[in-house]
């Protein structure tokens, strides 16, 4: 019932979201008489879909065993998925002492997503107005330093949930590296790279989870 019920909820904002993306550029269309040929709106299209089209699919599936229907819906609609609200969700369950994957898991992160929306949304708020006389008061070697936030965000996830099974983290970082050096070598794309990656790190956890569940029962 709670799915459902959330499903159906996630199904209407999404909607309402897309339909509200639309509006800015129908009204100066309407109102400015500009508004660019189907054509031109397919080309762009294409060029996102060959740049991004690959997270698309590659990012729900990793994303969904923390965030959940519940916070993958609103992950989606509020953005920053890979670099907030994962986190946010991965730490909130590690707090409360849940799996994730399990129904009480999906709960607590989507309390979580919801409260990194909440937090961001004040955060960007205020640096906003205050970031761009701040920043550039900084020095060069920190403002340089942010574009490794992410990685590092990343990296502090990977480890959390590495650790629950070394064998599986440790087997998935091993392949991960290897499909990278080869992968570069013989021209495999950056994006099918990514998606083989996730799989594999999916089946060799479900492998390792397979021979665990055998040894218990032969014993």
């Amino acid at each position: 019932m709670y799915d459902s019920k959330m499903v159906k909820i996630g199904r209407i904002s999404m909607g309402l979201a897309i339909i509200a993306n639309f509006i800015p550029a129908i009204y100066i269309g309407l109102r400015y008489g500009e508004m660019p040929s189907m054509s031109v709106i397919f080309k762009i299209w294409g060029l996102v879909a060959a740049t991004y089209g690959i997270s698309w699919i590659v990012q729900p599936i990793a994303y969904y065993p923390t965030l959940g229907a519940t916070g993958s819906y609103i992950g989606w609609l509020a953005g920053s998925v890979g670099d907030i609200r994962m986190p946010a969700a991965s730490m909130a369950q590690k707090i409360a002492g849940v799996e994730p994957g399990t129904h009480a898991g999906e709960v607590i992160g989507t309390i979580g997503t919801c409260c990194s929306v909440l937090v961001s949304a004040t955060m960007i708020t205020v640096f906003t107005v205050i970031g761009s006389q701040v920043i550039p008061l900084l020095p060069k070697f920190v403002t340089s330093s942010f574009t490794y936030i992410l990685p590092a965000l990343f990296g502090a996830i990977y480890t959390d949930i590495a650790r629950k099974d070394i064998r599986a983290g440790i087997s998935t970082i091993i392949m991960a590296l290897l499909l990278m050096i080869f992968g570069g070598k013989i021209g495999i794309p950056g994006g099918v790279l990514t998606l083989v990656i996730v799989l594999g790190g999916v089946l060799i956890t479900r492998g390792f989870f397979v021979i665990d569940k055998k040894k218990a029962s032969e014993s």
